[in-house]
């Protein structure tokens, strides 16, 4: 691998790589505008609001209630989400965040047993009342609808596909089957649920089966009529609260006071340049951005060319990203309760900083036998700034959530990412309005204090935002979008999304080889790499010398893409083909 600079030569790269899947998610192509969802009937929603002349706000808010609908255990009203939004007549990149909050009873041992030690994680700790936090969705998307909407809709229009496919009902997929399978034991035990998604006889709806969601849609009806005061304040507000303090498994003591107070804020947007592209994402309470740029800032030390895979490679990526996760874990929080050193993490003098570390450590130290006075002069003239806070204990982070991509004619772009947190969140339906309410309060740090004492930034905390892996992002050449990417995953999103643009930026995969190619991960504690990918036995021999713990898994992700082509100006789009994503346009 080539180190980028002048002192030593070094040489990285990887293959246009074969498909993961054994199947490749052709991209879409169009020539004015695009959408990408995880469901076909969500992308088709969009795509008739944009045809009818919305633009990608109001096309991205039609997808979200669709996707509550045909994704409840995704996503949806009972959940939060982050907005990245580009405005091309304003030439603008705007980041919202509508992240859940903890109520203000929250404390820091809340998720701690009387001997101090973490409530078990699944199903316990993420089951019932305490994990819910208080709904951003809804007021994240009248924010987005207010300042960003065509005029074209209202904004309560937008409900209007979503509330035509929950009363007439819609056709189980394979999905969402298997979601409602694995969680038939955690749904059974909450009326609202087992009503909802258990059948008569206990079983779930399984694949091909309707599926009628007449709660959900009167829901969506009296926002329609009443706004979503009706949600925050009102007669659903009050059948949240209820649902949360009375649950019959971990009673959570959210109030009417802190749905009322609930607030979507606009969050500086977390960008830097990387190999002379512009990447912007939403930055904390979410770490997905600074987490994703650290890594890219360390890899643009090395020069990165298409050339076949090999362990090297992948090595070098999840080296990256294990640096990048554990600054991740020290530094990253809610910003309105810690001090966080964003621009610092993604800066060129801590990526070389950073780069000494995974000399000296045993991860690919046999890569950097040959430069240890390069990176000594390098160290020296940069006088690098030390950074000493305490690491804290990684959240457990759950597979699942909802990414949008769109682009309309007038060159705006939204990238949306959307969760309920675990699959199907709390497990809790709001009995009678048919939504499931989010788990995210278990993204705190169940231990919130390190050895010493001192409290970690992810600390549980009244009014405070739990930290996030999501990361929805833009990619601009030039000024103008060329990559909206973003994926579920829970805290292997960033890695995610880090592979995607690792593979369309330095091994200019064309996009849906890129999405189906095979994914590196490292959250700190092994590489992880997917089953699926099929990777040889002496490949991954090979891996094993660089000194880290390798650990299978059978999927990561589920990116939802477009890549605008600068020359052509052609749209392309594709979903992942480890998931039922959908991509479409004109």
């Amino acid at each position: 691998m080539t180190f980028r600079n002048p002192f030593v030569v070094f040489a990285v790269s990887l293959l246009l790589a074969a498909s993961l899947l054994n199947q490749i998610a052709d991209a879409a192509t169009a020539n004015k505008a695009m959408v990408v969802t995880a469901d076909d009937r969500a992308t088709k929603a969009a795509l008739e609001v944009l045809r009818a002349g919305g633009n990608a706000a109001d096309a991205a808010i039609a997808a979200q209630w669709v996707l509550n609908v045909v994704e409840p255990g995704s996503s949806g009203i009972g959940g939060g989400g982050f907005f990245v939004y580009y405005d091309a007549a304003a030439d603008q990149t705007v980041t919202l965040d509508g992240r859940e909050k903890a109520p203000m009873s929250a404390a820091p041992g809340m998720f701690l047993r009387e001997d101090g030690t973490p409530v078990p994680f699944y199903p316990d700790r993420i089951t019932g009342g305490l994990p819910v936090g208080v709904p951003g969705a809804l007021k994240l998307l009248e924010e987005v609808h207010r300042r960003f909407g065509s005029g074209k809709y209202s904004f309560a229009a937008l409900f209007q596909p979503a509330i035509d496919l929950a009363e007439n009902g819609f056709t189980v997929t394979p999905r969402l089957a298997g979601f409602l399978d694995d969680e038939k034991d955690r749904l059974g035990r909450f009326d609202g649920s087992r009503r909802l998604f258990l059948k008569a006889d206990g079983t779930p709806y399984r694949e091909g089966e309707t599926l009628i969601m007449t709660g959900l849609g009167k829901t969506f009806r009296l926002i329609q009529k009443e706004g979503t005061g009706v949600f925050y304040g009102g007669q659903i507000g009050k059948a949240i609260v209820d649902t949360v303090q009375t649950a019959v498994f971990n009673r959570g003591s959210m109030t009417l006071e802190d749905l009322a107070a609930y607030e979507v804020v606009e969050r500086a947007a977390v960008s830097a340049d990387y190999r002379g592209f512009k990447i912007v994402s939403m930055g904390p309470p979410s770490s997905g951005a600074t987490t994703l740029l650290e890594a890219l800032k360390i890899l643009e030390l090395f020069d990165v060319r298409p050339r076949e895979i090999n362990a090297e490679d992948a090595a070098l990526f999840s080296a990256v990203q294990r640096i990048a996760f554990e600054d991740r874990n020290k530094w990253l929080g809610d910003p309105d309760f810690t001090e966080i050193p964003a621009a610092r993490l993604i800066s060129e003098a801590h990526a070389w900083e950073r780069v000494r570390a995974i000399r000296d450590g045993r991860f690919l130290k046999k890569l950097f036998e040959d430069v240890n006075d390069v990176l000594s002069a390098l160290e020296e003239q940069a006088k690098m700034e030390k950074l000493t806070r305490p690491s804290g204990i990684a959240a457990e982070d759950s597979p699942n959530t909802s990414h949008i991509s769109i682009v309309d004619e007038q060159g705006n772009a939204a990238s949306f990412t959307t969760t309920i947190e675990a699959v199907f969140g709390s497990g809790m339906v709001v009995e009678g309005w048919g939504f499931v309410l989010n788990n995210e309060l278990t993204d705190f740090d169940p231990i919130p204090a390190d050895g010493e004492g001192r409290a970690v930034p992810n600390a549980p905390g009244p009014g405070k935002r739990p930290r996030s892996s999501m990361t929805p992002a833009i990619v601009f050449k030039d000024g103008k979008p060329l990559i909206i990417v973003g994926s579920p995953g829970g805290s292997a999103i960033i890695g995610t999304v880090f592979n995607m643009i690792v593979y369309l930026l330095d091994y200019q995969m064309p996009l849906d080889k890129a999405i189906a190619a095979p994914r590196f991960i490292h959250r700190g504690d092994a590489l992880e790499y997917e089953s699926s990918a099929n990777l040889s036995p002496e490949f991954l021999s090979e891996l094993s010398t660089y000194g880290e713990a390798l650990r299978s898994r059978r999927l990561t992700g589920n990116v939802q893409a477009i890549y605008i082509d600068s020359t052509t100006r052609l749209i392309y789009g594709a979903g992942d083909p480890r998931g039922e994503g959908f991509a479409e346009g004109y």
